[in-house]
């Protein structure tokens, strides 16, 4: 059996990431160990852990919806956490099926980091993704994230943000123009 922490610390590689996702993924106890790290480990154990969640988030997403509200709390604007665990929540919001009762919070937390310059821009690209998908089934989402997602790319010379705007964005506006007919 691999120890988990030992070998998050042991290299920072792609590969080694894909070997961990591998892990995380083969079963629910090693999964619990990936989370337990990326909650109360030390920082650089779970800056490392949340890189491997949002893989895992991918291919295992079901498995991250009873976790969703220590995740959301942990992505909140001013919990001091390492930018990585911020990248990772809104990576797996993207392919999370969020229940009700959470799709308000993940919403406005996306919003949020899609709207703060100084946010990394893989944090504010995979932000967008997933505030489009939240707002997908609620039209008069989709005029606040496209307000949103404009501001931004006001402010922004990212190519990975425009490149990422440019597949979101119409969505959007397809959701608008159902709903609001010419």
């Amino acid at each position: 059996m691999m120890n988990l922490r030992e070998e998050l610390l042991r290299e920072h590689s792609a590969r080694q990431t894909r070997r961990l996702t591998d892990y995380a993924c083969a079963h629910p106890k090693h999964f619990a160990e990936l989370l337990h790290l990326f909650w109360y480990g030390a920082p650089r154990e779970q800056q490392l852990a949340a890189d491997v969640l949002g893989w895992v988030g991918e291919r295992r997403p079901k498995w991250l919806v009873p976790h969703l509200p220590g995740l959301l709390a942990s992505a909140q604007p001013g919990t001091g956490t390492h930018p990585a665990v911020r990248r990772s929540v809104a990576r797996v919001l993207q392919f999370v099926a969020v229940p009700e009762e959470w799709q308000a919070l993940a919403f406005d937390i996306c919003l949020s980091m899609v709207s703060r310059p100084a946010e990394p821009v893989a944090i504010r690209a995979y932000a967008l993704s997933a505030a489009t998908r939240l707002a997908l089934p609620y039209p008069e989402l989709a005029a606040e994230v496209l307000a949103t997602a404009e501001q931004a790319l006001s402010t922004s010379k990212s190519a990975a943000l425009h490149g990422r705007a440019a597949r979101e964005l119409p969505k959007l506006r397809n959701v608008m123009r159902e709903v609001l007919p010419d």
